[in-house]
């Protein structure tokens, strides 16, 4: 089974540039600017999937999503719009995640 790496430099680099922050990474998941939006890692290749925090404005999310995918295609990255997504906190204080698609 082929597994290829995640670019995971590029893309906080990326992110970097464009002025956001990565909160944080675990697997295949990158969270930024205080979680108004992730990103998530495709299996294969550079694809990387756009989800928006359920909380953060239209037009913030207008913002990003204007100035990222394009950055992204001039360095070899594909970032597609999926949806959003909700943190819930759990009783033994972890995090759980829901994914919505558009």
């Amino acid at each position: 089974m082929e597994h290829s790496l995640r670019p995971l430099g590029t893309v906080v680099q990326l992110l970097e540039e464009l002025g956001h922050e990565v909160s944080y990474a675990y697997d295949d998941l990158v969270f930024v600017n205080d979680n108004d939006f992730l990103l998530q890692f495709e299996n294969s290749g550079p694809v990387v999937n756009l989800f928006f925090n359920q909380s953060c404005l239209k037009t913030d999310a207008d913002n990003v999503e204007q100035s990222i995918i394009p950055a992204a295609d001039r360095i070899g990255l594909s970032i597609v719009k999926k949806g959003h997504y909700n943190l819930i906190g759990q009783a033994d204080e972890t995090l759980r995640i829901e994914f919505f698609d558009n």
